[in-house]
């Protein structure tokens, strides 16, 4: 019988190297997931400046026009 913690420390080293392995396994996916989110805001956060721009040229000619 004493083998039995040998099996249960053995059992347990497995469980926790499956546990670390998946958690590895999310973290990565994860952050990649964050880089191509990240990207995909920093185009958005481009395309609204550019709109931002636009907008203020727009305002500039409507108030040189005289129409507001």
């Amino acid at each position: 019988m004493h083998w039995v913690p040998i099996v249960a420390w053995a059992a347990a080293a497995v469980v926790a190297l499956v546990v670390l392995g998946f958690c590895a396994y999310e973290i990565t996916w994860k952050a990649k997931r964050l880089q191509r989110d990240l990207r995909m805001l920093q185009a958005v956060a481009g395309q609204a400046a550019e709109l931002r721009g636009r907008v203020a040229e727009t305002q500039e000619r409507i108030a040189a026009a005289g129409l507001r």
